[in-house]
């Protein structure tokens, strides 16, 4: 009991410093946010806050790591039945406005920095892989069900359902005016449109 009570601590503390680290990423961007600025904003010393994680690097890639667990979570939430772009929208439909999404944003950071840092590439790939399999398999089992066009390829059509998905909690920097439940509407209709089976002619 004590040992699962400690683990526990330590995991509400990692997870405190994610947060604090989110925070001055958002705020600072990957490569102004410093370490220093992370346990200022977490309350802590550098010493403690190494006992977590060794490095900002270490950091980033437990955000990265978290928001696919996070991913996992919300494809195997979705109710039986459901279409194939409301599953492959679920984290889009678990949120109650933009303000949910903000955690999205720091995606961006990380796609800038991949470009500068092969260490942040690999791990970004890595989740980009791991989001595209779940989005791949969504794929087939709607092929199966006749939902989805036979002709899309899984893995290339995971892709591009990844770069929709990774744009969409962007929308309020570039539109402030707009609304959250028409936007993610409009967001399934273009998916499920992108994704039905072409109709055939009577006749043919």
């Amino acid at each position: 009991m004590a040992r699962k009570l400690v683990h526990e601590q330590h995991e509400g503390k990692r997870q405190e410093i994610l947060a604090a680290a989110h925070r001055c990423f958002l705020q600072h961007g990957l490569q102004g946010a410093s370490i220093s600025m992370i346990c200022k904003e977490a309350g802590m010393s550098p010493g403690h806050l190494y006992h977590y994680f060794p490095s900002k690097e270490a950091i980033v890639e437990a955000m990265a790591n978290d928001y696919l667990a996070e991913l996992h979570g919300h494809f195997n939430a979705h109710e039986d039945g459901a279409s194939t772009a409301t599953v492959l929208l679920s984290e889009l439909w678990s949120m109650k406005g933009w303000d949910a999404l903000s955690h999205c944003r720091i995606l961006f950071e990380l796609l800038a920095e991949a470009g500068r840092n092969e260490n942040i590439h690999a791990i970004l790939k890595d989740n980009t892989d791991g989001i595209r399999a779940l989005l791949a398999r969504t794929l087939k089992a709607g092929q199966e069900r006749g939902e989805v066009d036979p002709d899309l390829d899984p893995g290339h059509t995971s892709a591009v359902l990844v770069a929709i998905l990774d744009a969409a909690p962007m929308l309020p920097l570039m539109a402030s005016d707009i609304d959250f439940e028409e936007s993610r509407k409009l967001i399934t209709t273009m998916v499920a449109r992108f994704l039905q089976p072409p109709i055939t002619a009577v006749g043919e």
